[in-house]
């Protein structure tokens, strides 16, 4: 939907819950007072939780791009541990071996995988937090920095991790 034809609509549902509040109050008196009160506030509830603002929506966007980006990290790990192509194949058995068999001994590998178990763990209270509807812009910023510092360490701890494993060599 386009924002004027959203801005008519807001205006129409704000004029409407406004001519029932008063023809409420006009006809019934004080409960119509206390029930258009009610209506109001629940009116304004609803606009407040539906109604997205667009530099909550951008930065929610994003957000999804750090979380996608740790994900891809994951996902490159998980096709190196089960993948079945040629490629993952290889890697698992010649190039990378002790990254494919989570040797604990190297540090660089041993800090990938705390790191990547973080990262699980970190992505999916992040899709929480980008299905919230009342997370905030001041939320949402420090979210940012914390998923895109995340996502640089992980990022830094693969590459770490590949060239150790690259170095130790099949047994």
């Amino acid at each position: 939907m386009d924002p004027s034809r959203k801005d008519l609509l807001q205006a129409l549902y704000g004029a409407l819950v406004l001519a029932l509040a008063i023809l409420l109050v006009v006809f019934f008196r004080l409960p119509g007072l206390i029930i258009a009160i009610l209506l109001v506030v629940f009116g304004v509830a609803v606009h407040r939780r539906y109604n997205t603002n667009p530099e909550v929506a951008s930065l929610k966007a994003s957000l999804r791009i750090a979380r996608d980006d740790m994900a891809e990290i994951l996902q490159s790990y998980e096709d190196l541990q089960h993948g079945t192509s040629t490629q993952a194949v290889t890697d698992r058995t010649l190039n990378y071996p002790a990254l494919a068999n989570g040797d604990v001994s190297h540090h660089a590998i041993s800090e990938f995988l705390l790191r990547s178990s973080s990262a699980r763990r970190f992505i999916a209270r992040i899709d929480g937090y980008l299905e919230s509807p009342d997370i905030d812009r001041y939320q949402l910023e420090r979210l940012i920095s914390v998923a895109d510092e995340r996502a640089l360490e992980l990022s830094e701890s693969w590459d770490d991790a590949r060239r150790a494993a690259r170095q130790i060599g099949p047994a």
